[in-house]
């Protein structure tokens, strides 16, 4: 559907049984309803908490449903911090329309010989902290594991699940990712996948849903469902049930 097409079949949806409610409805109110609903249908498809629940590729449904906001970005690292005499911290800044990761990779610059200490090892960000001998560094791109904040210290003086070159851990902090490294490795840059956030949609400035089509139909009857529960409409109830049904 098209911007202006969404727009009618609310309009459509609010007056089926004749009740003129949506002739009190400004253009701007229905786009502010349909942008409602698309990020609700985004956190539906996305978690768990649908009918079915089932997330984001665990059914073909779930990832045809927000495909066309799934993006890459390719992020370089900063130094941060020292934790103690081994144990590292860098950061990447997620892009600005970050709404969910997908998945994220490191490339890691790699001392292969960290007990000859000759010369060094200089990241982009001019950070020096691996010594190696001439020769002896090489990069590789590793997946990265998501550690919880209150488990982070454990796992980091764990031998056992301690960051490593081959598996590198991480925490989120607003709107960083904290890579803790060793002094073995350092992290010169990062991968991620993530879910995006969409473009408003605005009848006015001719912006349409970006979701796929499929999709539409499903937020066109969210944002009824939420103008009919707003304004009181006794239909209220039974279009939730319908609409359940098509989820």
């Amino acid at each position: 559907m098209t911007i202006g097409e969404m727009h009618i079949a609310i309009q459509l949806g609010v007056d089926k049984i004749n009740s003129f409610q949506a002739d009190m409805l400004l253009p701007e109110e229905i786009d502010i309803e349909l942008n409602q609903a698309q990020i609700k249908y985004i956190n539906t498809k996305y978690g768990k908490g649908n009918k079915y629940q089932k997330g984001f590729e665990e059914s073909q449904k779930r990832i045809d449903d927000i495909r066309t906001l799934v993006t890459e970005a390719n992020l370089v690292a900063t130094y941060k911090e020292q934790l103690d005499a081994r144990i590292f911290v860098d950061s990447v800044t997620l892009p600005d329309d970050y709404m969910y990761l997908v998945n994220s990779r490191s490339n890691l610059v790699l001392n292969l010989n960290c007990t000859s200490f000759i010369g060094t090892v200089t990241n982009t960000y001019g950070t020096t902290r691996v010594s190696a001998a001439p020769g002896t560094s090489t990069e590789q791109r590793k997946v990265n594991k998501f550690v919880q904040l209150d488990d982070l210290y454990t796992m980091l003086k764990d031998p056992f699940n301690t960051t490593t070159d081959d598996r590198p851990l991480y925490t989120v902090r607003g709107n960083q990712l904290d890579l803790y490294t060793s002094d073995i490795f350092i992290i010169d840059k990062v991968k991620i996948t993530y879910i995006r956030i969409p473009a408003e949609i605005s009848l006015s400035l001719a912006v349409s849903c970006e979701l796929p089509d499929h999709s539409h139909r499903e937020i066109v009857d969210m944002a009824v469902g939420s103008i009919l529960e707003t304004i009181g409409d006794p239909r209220y109830k039974t279009h939730e049930i319908e609409v359940n049904k098509n989820e």
